[in-house]
């Protein structure tokens, strides 16, 4: 079976079994309760043939076609080539680190997250200026990948709608892998490079950004423009509307208010056991999203832990 109807035979699974734990919570019933504890074996037998299947695609491969009078014969200036592959690891490694341990990280980043993504320059296409970069899937044992969910964020940031959801898409990758995409569209900017960056995801999605050098010169300001407050800690409480795999949940509050929360790998256990519907109370940091460039300003949150759901 592959990827795409893994992913989709799970995620009926644990809708049903959202639909069924509901259900019973109106009252006992023998055979709910079997039907549920049958869903939960499928479920984590889908969880391994998905890891199982990912580890057998192996590679992610991203392509990235430069386009501009420098590049145009098919070869690459090497210290031109040499900032591309830093900016583009650099990103890709601290949006990755964000994901895992749920914040920005100074300094190194550890091996335990850049020794499975293997990042590596794999070739030059013939007849243009096309780079490609691979990198290991390295699935969870929930079939997640680190690179996967990374380079989705960066494709969603990329094609986000400036004035809207691109403060979440930063949080969501953490300021240091975006202000690292910043300086490899710097890099593209000074150089009057255009850019086409495509990746074709496991379950078959093609992705795909063009950068014309107005989006370039746009992006980059307004990237290079984010900072963020020192975290406080806070308290978030509502209904969960949304449970992302990749790292999101959305919770309505009592006033309306819709909340976005970003989670962690390593919180991952603890967020598959909620379900839509839930009423929830979250231990979260709150920080401060401010952009220069727009001076705008919102509130992002992160998930530390769970304090009690009904």
């Amino acid at each position: 079976m592959n990827i795409l109807n893994l992913e989709t035979k799970l995620a009926a699974a644990e809708k049903l079994i959202t639909e069924k734990t509901d259900l019973l919570s109106q009252g006992s019933n023998f055979a709910l309760e079997l039907s549920i504890n049958s869903l939960k074996s499928h479920i984590e037998d889908l969880s391994f043939q998905l890891k199982t299947a990912k580890e057998q695609r192996e590679k992610e491969v991203v392509e990235l076609r430069l386009i501009g009078n420098e590049v145009d014969n098919g070869t690459v200036p090497l210290d031109l080539l040499a900032n591309l592959s830093k900016y583009f690891s650099g990103l890709v490694t601290a949006a990755s680190a964000k994901l895992k341990l749920g914040q920005d990280i100074s300094g190194v980043i550890p091996s335990e997250i850049t020794y499975p993504l293997n990042l590596r320059f794999a070739d030059i296409g013939q007849g243009s200026s096309r780079l490609f970069i691979t990198g290991d899937t390295s699935p969870d044992l929930f079939g997640e990948s680190l690179l996967e969910n990374s380079l989705n964020g960066l494709f969603e940031l990329l094609n986000s709608d400036f004035n809207e959801s691109l403060s979440d898409q930063v949080h969501f990758l953490g300021l240091r892998s975006t202000h690292n995409l910043a300086e490899f569209l710097k890099v593209l900017r000074k150089r009057s490079i255009e850019l086409e960056l495509s990746w074709a995801a496991p379950n078959e999605t093609k992705h795909f950004w063009k950068g014309r050098r107005d989006k370039i010169q746009i992006l980059e300001k307004l990237l290079d423009g984010f900072s963020a407050s020192d975290p406080i800690n806070t308290t978030v409480c509502g209904v969960v509307e949304l449970i992302s795999r990749s790292g999101k949940l959305d919770i309505r509050q009592e006033d309306g208010d819709l909340i976005k929360v970003t989670y962690s790998k390593k919180l991952f256990a603890d967020v598959r056991k909620l379900r839509l519907g839930d009423n929830v109370r979250l231990d979260c940091k709150e920080v401060t999203v401010f952009n220069s460039s727009t001076e705008e300003e919102k509130k992002k949150y992160s998930l530390s832990k769970i304090l009690w759901e009904e």
